[in-house]
């Protein structure tokens, strides 16, 4: 959806345009009153034209993603799910004035090295599934939990974000059913497929199969249409991890397969469950105690937190790794806006990956000083430039690909 110059929605300032969807557009944005920097969600009021097809075909309103989005946000208040500030209506647009996150998402770890450390996996999966246990406590189902969600924050903290189409659960009843299949199809859960009955545990299976995904580098499922991709989630068991890596422990092999088990009956009861068996994991694996909710241990096997922190750091949609001793001063940081032409060209930062130019600018926090940038897209030759980044500051990096012959 196309939307046009916004400078203030509410009392919201608009600093800068972060992120485009089906339904609107985030922004980061300055509430006046208080000076604090937000995500500013927009979504268009007028339900004409601005509803979102759900993968079963259905539609949903963006009357309904909001006022979903706000209930079941502004319910959870917790250190590892994303905070909602406020919520409202002005003119022709709703907003969600939300916490602004500094980091990268899952997604872009993941890609960084094509996969993560078994440690890290265990790491993230059981904070996740801690989060989601206690959305689950209050009667929210998130029911699109994917590495694009989960964001990581410089200090490696990890919260849940977007709850645009997550469920309330009745009082009456501890699962919700629904006449629509939402959520992204290489993460569902096959209840969800269905569109039956729907619980906390398929938000487990769904992070099972972003553990499937961070510990092999691949979906567990892939088909050439979406209808191919939804019959084998129904009717195929994903091959166990250690069959794809056999380096990767039984015993965490074992944990991600009942979770991504097709019967919810015999997936771990609770996210609590699921949590306590990947920390259990992680301390006989590693030796350490399991009981640290929020380490920062994790970003390289191997390195404890005492000695070294690791710290990922970007704007929205960036990514960079850095490491630096705890007891030395932070480096200053500059920003730099990467696009190329044409869009989807791998952006290498001084000889390393750190994602891909998209039809928004992808924004990455760097240290200041002068760095070497290249971009690279399959059948075009590669386009390098040198670019200066002050402390504090934003460059804008665009580079035109030529196309080979």
């Amino acid at each position: 959806m196309s939307l046009p110059e916004l400078r203030k929605v509410g009392r919201y300032e608009i600093l800068a345009k972060v992120g485009q969807g089906a339904m609107g557009a985030v922004f980061r944005a300055q509430d006046p009153t208080i000076r604090r920097v937000v995500a500013l969600k927009v979504i268009a009021a007028n339900p004409i034209g601005s509803d979102v097809e759900t993968a079963g075909g259905g539609r949903l309103s963006s009357a309904a993603f909001f006022e979903r989005e706000a209930q079941a946000a502004g319910s959870l208040l917790h250190p590892n799910i994303v905070t909602l500030y406020d919520a409202g209506r002005d003119g022709d647009w709703y907003y969600l004035a939300m916490e602004f996150v500094e980091g990268i998402n899952f997604a872009a770890e993941i890609a960084r090295d094509g996969k993560v450390s078994v440690d890290r996996a265990a790491e993230v999966g059981a904070v996740v599934a801690e989060a989601l246990d206690f959305a689950h406590e209050r009667g929210v189902v998130h029911r699109d939990i994917k590495p694009a969600n989960l964001m990581i924050l410089p200090d490696s903290t990890v919260k849940v974000a977007d709850f645009g189409i997550a469920r309330l659960t009745s009082a009456a009843s501890s699962t919700m059913t629904t006449d629509m299949m939402v959520g992204t199809p290489q993460y569902m859960s096959p209840e969800q497929v269905k569109g039956g009955n729907v619980d906390g545990r398929s938000d487990l299976y769904s992070l099972a199969v972003v553990l499937y995904e961070a510990l092999t580098g691949r979906k567990p499922f892939a088909a050439e249409s979406l209808p191919a991709l939804l019959h084998v989630i129904l009717r195929s068991g994903a091959v166990p991890v250690r069959q794809v890596d056999p380096a990767i422990p039984a015993e965490l092999s074992g944990i991600v397969a009942r979770a991504m088990s097709g019967d919810p009956g015999k997936r771990q009861a609770r996210g609590k469950d699921l949590a306590a068996e990947l920390r259990a994991f992680r301390e006989r694996s590693r030796g350490a105690p399991a009981d640290g909710r929020r380490s920062g241990i994790g970003l390289k096997a191997g390195i404890a937190a005492s000695l070294c922190l690791v710290i990922a750091v970007a704007g929205a949609w960036g990514v960079g790794l850095f490491e630096h001793t705890a007891l030395a001063p932070a480096a200053p940081n500059g920003f730099v806006e990467f696009v190329s032409n044409p869009r989807g060209a791998d952006i290498l930062l001084d000889g390393k990956v750190i994602g891909r130019t998209g039809d928004a600018p992808f924004t990455a926090e760097v240290p200041a000083g002068t760095h070497e940038i290249e971009m690279r897209k399959d059948g075009y030759y590669p386009a390098p430039a040198t670019v200066k980044v002050p402390a504090n500051e934003r460059v804008p990096v665009e580079l035109d690909l030529e196309a080979r012959e």
